[in-house]
């Protein structure tokens, strides 16, 4: 063995040994903290976020494919996993269970860089780009109030975008098609936990959150509206919508058929009960331009079509139901009238809240006139208020980018919405497969929420899915 084959060998056990005994000393602190965890009961959420960390992580640097599903499982229990935390201890205001997302999404980042996701950038690519940098700019907007507040609101927003290029780079379709499997099975086990909170009650754990957290959005005429294991009833709703889409192109083929029309089935049921309209109007307007990517018709014939659905929405549901008896002791049927009276009358004041939505998205865009660069995105996010700021959410986000980021952030959303949807239309419709189907039904689903990161299973999968399809368009052009 030769002098520089023996130097190499004892560096290469000197950094093992280096290695092992850092590990050792890791664990070692882990297991102290976790200790004084113990005697501190305030200190468990950062104890259990950092073992799952460690655990994603770990799984991470192994495959990182199985690491993107075990965050999409991790995200998609999140809001449950904190109110029941919350039984033993109290969360902190910053809860640290927040911040896996971020270590996870880091690793896979890290990967993707290494693997080509910065080269060959599209139209896409680009606007992306320069949409996440007017983000990273709004975090230091002085207008914000609060660099706090700002430099909070990142992980809520930039985070889930950084997914765009986890797609690009680490999915391909057939990682695509595992993880929208994933989210259709994990769909139905939300559907029926909502369906539980809806008709037997909620459990301690939801019931002190809905408690403690002042959600008025919940109450509808008495009765509240299920959330499943989410943080919010309308990440419930949308989350429900992207099983539902992925069930109907993937699962209507004859060995799935059964499983497809009872997942259908349900997760329908669950999404009329959760009795939010918007949900509905998406869902026809998404299954709509899914058909007709199928029959391959003209994106602006289709947009038509899809528009049309969406005013036959009220007509069909004055003509095949009725408003049920409202019962005090039955919350089903609070929930039930609400959502047939509003499908009926979309621009009624009493049965709509279409009037007040509106409002909120023109006088957000108007402010972009007032303020140019922007309030800073700490002014659209719960951050905002949250750690000494303003918030001013506009709760869609055309008016929130207007808000936050000023004209500049206004034109890269839309450049983003507007090269995005013809990409994914094009490719859905000259590939005619499921996988390309449903990717195109996922982004209508989530439509106009695409930077509402406070709905974390949600965001993070739009932005996958989008660097999915600027993958596939690379790959076609090949």
């Amino acid at each position: 063995m030769t002098v520089h084959a023996v130097t190499a060998h004892r560096l290469s056990d000197l950094r093992a040994r280096t290695a092992r005994v850092a590990l050792v000393f890791g664990i070692s602190l882990g297991l102290l903290y976790a200790g004084r965890a113990l005697v501190d009961p305030t200190r468990a959420h950062l104890v259990m976020a950092g073992a799952i960390t460690a655990v994603l992580v770990g799984i991470g640097l192994r495959s990182p494919r199985s690491l993107l599903y075990g965050l999409v499982v991790w995200l998609a229990a999140l809001g449950l996993v904190r109110r029941l935390a919350a039984e033993f201890s109290p969360a902190p205001q910053s809860d640290p269970l927040l911040l896996v997302e971020a270590a996870a999404v880091g690793v896979l980042l890290i990967v993707a860089a290494a693997r080509g996701a910065f080269s060959n950038l599209t139209g896409l690519a680009k606007a992306v780009l320069a949409l996440s940098l007017l983000v990273v700019l709004g975090a230091i907007n002085p207008l914000g109030g609060s660099l706090t507040a700002g430099l909070g609101s990142l992980y809520l927003i930039l985070i889930p975008m950084l997914a765009f290029w986890v797609g690009r780079s680490i999915c391909d379709d057939r990682t695509l098609a595992t993880t929208l499997g994933l989210v259709a099975s994990l769909a139905v086990a939300a559907g029926v936990y909502g369906l539980a909170q809806t008709f037997n009650g909620f459990p301690s754990w939801d019931a002190a959150w809905i408690s403690t957290g002042g959600y008025e959005a919940l109450n509808v005429g008495g009765a509240t509206r299920a959330f499943g294991p989410f943080t919010s009833a309308s990440e419930y709703a949308i989350f429900l919508g992207i099983g539902f889409v992925a069930w109907l192109a993937f699962g209507f083929r004859l060995v799935r058929l059964p499983f497809a029309v009872g997942a259908v089935a349900l997760l329908a049921t669950a999404i009329f009960y959760e009795s939010s309209r918007g949900i509905i109007f998406t869902l026809v307007f998404a299954v709509a331009l899914m058909v007709a990517a199928r029959r391959r018709l003209p994106i602006a014939i289709s947009a038509a079509l899809a528009v049309a659905a969406l005013f036959a929405v009220p007509f069909v549901t004055r003509s095949v139901a009725s408003s049920p008896t409202v019962s005090a002791t039955d919350p089903g049927s609070a929930l039930a009238a609400h959502q047939i009276q509003g499908l009926s009358s979309p621009l009624s004041s009493q049965d709509s809240t279409l009037g007040a939505h509106f409002s909120l998205f023109t006088n957000g865009l108007r402010s972009a006139i007032n303020n140019p660069v922007g309030l800073g995105i700490g002014s659209v996010t719960i951050a905002g208020s949250k750690y000494g700021g303003e918030t001013v959410s506009t709760e869609v986000d055309p008016s929130n980018a207007a808000v936050a980021l000023g004209i500049p952030g206004l034109v890269a959303y839309l450049a983003v919405v507007g090269i995005a949807f013809f990409n994914a239309y094009s490719l859905a419709s000259r590939r005619r497969d499921a996988l390309a189907i449903a990717a195109l039904g996922v982004l209508v689903i989530t439509l106009l929420q695409w930077l509402n990161g406070g709905q974390y299973a949600v965001a993070f999968l739009v932005w996958l899915v989008l660097g999915w399809v600027d993958r596939a368009r690379l790959a076609e052009h090949a």
